[in-house]
Formats: C-alpha cells, structure tokens, sequence
C-alpha cells in the first residue's frame, strides 16, 4: 500500500536537523568537539585533515554538507564552554564500542595528513587516558575487526 500525501508530509517534517539532533545528543557534540580541536591542535588547517573530518561527520554521523554551517555556528557556541578534558568524560559511562569508535576517528584524522604532530598526539593521549582505554585494548580491537573483515 502506498504512503498518502499527508503521510509522506508527516515524514518529511519530522525529520529532524542536525542540530536538532546535535541538541539531543551532547555525546556527539562532545565528540565533534574533540574532532574539530584535533583538526587545528597543530595550529594549521590541514585539507586532509578537514577532509577526514567532513567524511567522518557525514558518513558516521548523518550529518549532510548543506547543514555543516549551522552545526559549525552550534559547536563554536557549545565549545566556548567545553574543555577537551570535559568532552571527553561524557564518553567515560559509554559501552567501549562507542570509546574506541571515538579513538579511531581520532586517529583517523590525525594520520589524514600522513604526520602526526605532537599536539594531536597530546590531544589523543589526553582523551585516550581519560577514557581509559589502553593501548592493548585498541589493539586488540583493531585485530577483531581485521579479521571480522576477512
């Protein structure tokens, strides 16, 4: 049976944005805090960088090209107030999928630019250790999912 008009109208407008989702979700906005900083942690705005960003928050998150502007203006008024070490301990009730899903897109964009500077390398260590998670863990996972995918 098909979707009436008012059905698909319904659909449509209660769709929501992404900020409208960024509002409900302070554990995303924390993380595209955390990803935003790691960007310009080496005081530059690499295109790689800003490029793995951009894929991580539209195929990760949902989050469309068109509505990067308004999620922009939302995280400059959320981060005015949000330390790294507070973003991060949003994550620290989290089941430890969604930690380590946060280190990779860390590491993701940090090796975008096949450099790693300090600054992202404090960065990622910082949230690493207020995650506690540890090197062995993230390896061990990294081997999980390499062989889950062969």
């Amino acid at each position: 049976m098909s979707e009436t008009i008012f059905e698909r109208i319904s659909a449509y407008l209660s769709k929501k944005t992404a900020v409208q989702r960024l509002s409900e979700d302070p554990a995303l906005v924390s993380e595209l805090l955390l990803l935003v900083r790691l960007v310009f942690a080496d005081g530059q705005k690499d295109p790689a960088e800003m490029n793995a960003l951009l894929h991580i928050m539209q195929h990760e998150f949902d989050i469309k090209p068109e509505e990067l502007p308004e999620v922009a203006d939302y995280l400059k008024t959320y981060a005015y107030e949000t330390t790294s070490t507070q973003a991060a301990a949003l994550f620290n009730e989290m089941v430890p999928e969604r930690r380590y899903s946060l280190v990779g897109h860390l590491l993701t964009i940090a090796k975008a630019d096949n450099e790693i500077h300090p600054a992202e390398s404090a960065l990622i260590s910082r949230v690493i250790e207020q995650l506690n998670v540890t090197p062995e863990e993230l390896f061990e996972r990294r081997q999980n999912i390499g062989q889950n995918n062969n």
